[in-house]
């Protein structure tokens, strides 16, 4: 029989890896009093969620969203079924269809800054991964309000960028944003990242992913990753922003208690997804962890130039 080794609060806090010298400075995000509630008292947060949002913004539009869809598209996008089964973040359910949901996305971000929504942090670290590159099309996969998307657009004014997010209010918000910064080279579909099948395949030169894969089950999440290598052009490196794996007993146990108490529920799914592992399974290659900052991690893989034979000879098979 084995008993579960107890962790102390401090081994929970400490944070796990840091950036190497030079780079931007990680500090973990303040304890406001809004994340103090939603991790001590879910329940109450909810509830003043519910009423926040009422005092908010509301950017509606067409309860299907097809004002978002992308051009040439026939049909609205449908939500993944996983979208309506537990909340996250404390949100009312499902929080992405609310239409309060994108303001207070920016709101959140000008008082609660996470390393990887900094614009100079991001931009820092895709110069690092893609160096003098010139793409010609981009696209950022659960874009939100557009943190990595925007920068996107900064770093390749030639480049055309997508971002693409399953809450409609987001997307309109980040479309506000782009209009009024004019911005010209991006665009923001209503779209679910585990089927891109609008987009062909082979079709952009970079693909990024910003935060999502935690907040999706692990069937799913895999689908985003495959959609993702199938949407690069061979030999493109692909880029993942998300939570890095636990590497610590207090890491792990910080871990279990977010998905308990309902903040981060898909979070051990995302565990079992083992990101790294999982892309050199997928024949994808130099896969690295670029950096590790605390809940932040950024890692890249090329796609291979040129598809091993044996795949190209059951592809034929199979289209004959």
């Amino acid at each position: 029989m084995t008993t579960k080794q107890k962790v102390s609060l401090e081994e929970k806090m400490t944070p796990v890896g840091k950036p190497p010298e030079g780079t931007p400075q990680y500090a973990g995000p303040p304890m406001t009093f809004e994340l103090w509630l939603s991790k001590y008292f879910p329940t109450l947060q909810r509830i003043k969620q519910r009423i926040k949002f009422r005092l908010l913004e509301q950017m509606d539009g067409p309860f299907d969203a097809s004002d978002l869809m992308p051009p040439g598209a026939t049909q609205p996008a449908k939500y993944p079924a996983y979208f309506f089964m537990k909340p996250v973040h404390t949100f009312p359910t499902p929080g992405g269809l609310d239409p309060a949901f994108g303001p207070y996305h920016g709101e959140f971000q000008q008082r609660t800054t996470f390393y990887f929504t900094k614009p100079e942090t991001i931009k820092y670290w895709l110069q690092q991964v893609y160096g003098d590159i010139k793409p010609q099309r981009a696209i950022d996969l659960g874009c939100g309000i557009g943190a990595t998307t925007f920068v996107m657009a900064e770093l390749w004014p030639d480049c055309e960028v997508i971002g693409i997010d399953l809450s409609p209010s987001n997307l309109r918000y980040a479309r506000r944003l782009a209009e009024q910064r004019g911005v010209k080279n991006i665009f923001f579909y209503h779209m679910d990242a585990g089927d891109c099948s609008y987009f062909p395949d082979a079709s952009f030169d970079v693909v990024n992913e910003s935060y999502i894969l935690h907040e999706m089950p692990t069937y799913h999440s895999r689908a985003v990753v495959k959609e993702m290598i199938r949407l690069a052009k061979p030999g493109s490196i692909i880029t993942w922003f998300d939570w890095p794996p636990a590497e610590s007993p207090g890491d792990l146990a910080r871990r279990e208690e977010i998905a308990k108490r309902g903040s981060e529920p898909f979070m051990l799914q995302y565990l079992d997804l083992r990101l790294e592992q999982y892309l050199v399974e997928l024949g994808l290659e130099d896969v690295r962890r670029v950096v590790r900052a605390g809940a932040n991690m950024l890692v890249a893989a090329r796609k291979p130039a040129h598809q091993p034979a044996e795949t190209a000879e059951r592809e034929l098979v199979t289209a004959s």
